[in-house]
């Protein structure tokens, strides 16, 4: 039992030093829209942009020297503008324009591609999925209709809720390319574009985002090569 335990241990003191795994903040600011299909009364739609952006924290594991693993948590404002409409006379008519600011808990999963080595200036792309879960959000709904020579207007602004509004679970793929340097700060270019329709009944709705971040990883041990790097450069010159 003391051997196993024994083995047990030293497996897990082993393991960061082995990994090397980092960990660290990121924060990113963009756009974002919303791929648009009205319920099926509306003919005609058109969509908008609007100011995204995205804070929370990520976990870098090392594959092997060029390929990482990285997950992260965080807090993202989506959503987007858009504007539909239907006539069918002067007595049968609806115009409607939306503005929807969603809230997302997003787990992003990654793969990446560092070029050089580690403790070294590296340029990174990346492929993954996003996990994101609504949290809330305003929507803000300005309509204009006519029905048998009713006039209707509706003006408001409303919460949104998971399975109201929009179903609650996105899934999206990410693509992002930057550059990382020694020290450990990165910025980067990201786009996330949603997969999975998210739109009630017979409305689609698919969320789109794109911008800038900057981070910074963490980690003991994560610069471990450097020296020894610079000595074999130095030794082959």
């Amino acid at each position: 039992m003391k051997f196993y335990l024994g083995q047990v241990l030293l497996f897990f003191s082993g393991f960061p030093a082995f990994c090397q795994v980092g960990f660290g903040p990121e924060a990113g600011i963009g756009m974002c829209s919303m791929k648009f299909v009205p319920p099926s009364l509306f003919t005609n739609s058109s969509t908008g942009t609007q100011i995204s952006g995205k804070a929370g924290g990520i976990m870098d594991v090392p594959m092997n020297k060029h390929v990482y693993f990285q997950a992260g948590l965080y807090f993202e404002l989506k959503g987007g503008v858009r504007d539909y409409s239907y006539y069918h006379d002067t007595n049968y008519n609806a115009t409607v324009h939306q503005q929807l600011n969603l809230y997302y808990a997003d787990l992003p999963l990654n793969v990446l591609y560092k070029s050089g080595m580690q403790g070294k200036g590296r340029f990174v792309t990346g492929l993954g999925v996003s996990l994101s879960y609504v949290l809330g959000g305003i929507n803000k709904v300005n309509e204009h209709s006519v029905t048998n020579d009713t006039l209707i207007n509706t003006n408001g602004t409303f919460g949104v809720k998971a399975g109201n509004t929009l179903l609650g679970l996105d899934v999206g793929m990410n693509v992002l390319a930057g550059y990382e340097l020694a020290t450990g700060l990165f910025f980067r270019a990201y786009y996330t574009v949603g997969v999975k329709d998210i739109g009630p009944l017979t409305e689609v709705d698919k969320n789109r985002m794109w911008g800038l971040s900057a981070g910074y990883i963490f980690g003991k041990g994560r610069n471990i090569k450097k020296e020894a790097d610079d000595l074999i450069d130095k030794g082959t010159d």
